[in-house]
């Protein structure tokens, strides 16, 4: 039988026999309440899943850093290429932001001799370490190669705004104006003469090619007292460099036949 409290006795007129029948009071109130949790059961589920939704609509690798973590068709790296691409692409799947990861990726494709590749992952790497001298100096030396002169110029203006003490950036401008662009060879002169200046305030003295570019500089612009003055210290640094000799007997000649 049934539990009282949970039914009513009600008499059918037609049959005259007691039913006893749910209380359908307690049923709904039951019933409401069962409702309640559902919803806040569903709610929840739907909640989280939003949330991992989300997380993977910003997340997930775009069309751009598939295009960016791919090789080459038939590149063959070797164990060392094979466990840094590995760890590198491990680390962007979880943060797609790391610009070391990418800079890894990069030095690989360079390696590869995907150079176009090594250029879109470098300057993707720049976006999140807008500092970082290494980047802008791999790019440069690649536009370099890729005979993209202007902007690897730009790369090695970048290198110096960015750290005046990084001397390299110096001489490959220097170089760069000097082979590439006659109209600014005018420029080389400040940018040797500022080189050599962070030369020996950090190192104590400059690189001899700093005072072989200059030698040469004045060479050709025709001021035979700095051309002599900087192929005297060239010797002095390399007494071994006979070419520089030569030229130095040539221009003090010069010199004494003009006097």
């Amino acid at each position: 039988s049934f539990p009282c409290e949970a039914l009513i006795p009600l008499r059918y007129p037609s049959e005259g026999n007691l039913f006893c029948f749910l209380n359908y009071d307690i049923i709904n109130t039951m019933a409401k309440e069962y409702k309640k949790v559902i919803i806040a059961i569903v709610g929840l589920v739907l909640i989280i899943g939003a949330g991992f939704f989300i997380y993977y609509l910003k997340n997930r690798p775009s069309q751009e850093m598939r295009d960016l973590l791919f090789l080459p068709e038939g590149a063959v790296l070797t164990e060392e290429q094979q466990i840094k691409y590995d760890t590198a692409r491990t680390v962007l799947e979880e943060n797609f932001n790391n610009g070391l990861a990418f800079i890894a990726i990069a030095q690989i494709k360079y390696e590869l001799s995907d150079l176009e590749g090594a250029v879109r992952v470098y300057l993707k790497a720049s976006e999140f370490l807008p500092d970082d001298i290494l980047i802008f100096n791999n790019l440069g030396d690649i536009y370099n190669q890729k005979e993209e002169y202007g902007k690897a110029a730009e790369m090695y203006l970048a290198i110096i705004q960015i750290n005046p003490k990084w001397i390299n950036a110096y001489r490959e401008l220097s170089s760069v104006y000097f082979y590439n662009f006659p109209e600014r060879y005018v420029e080389m002169e400040g940018l040797l003469l500022n080189g050599i200046e962070k030369s020996k305030e950090f190192d104590g003295e400059a690189p001899v090619d700093f005072y072989s570019m200059l030698a040469v500089f004045y060479d050709r612009t025709d001021n035979l007292a700095k051309a002599i003055e900087y192929y005297e210290k060239v010797v002095e640094l390399t007494p071994q460099n006979q070419t520089a000799k030569m030229r130095l007997e040539e221009l003090k000649h010069n010199a004494n036949a003009t006097n």
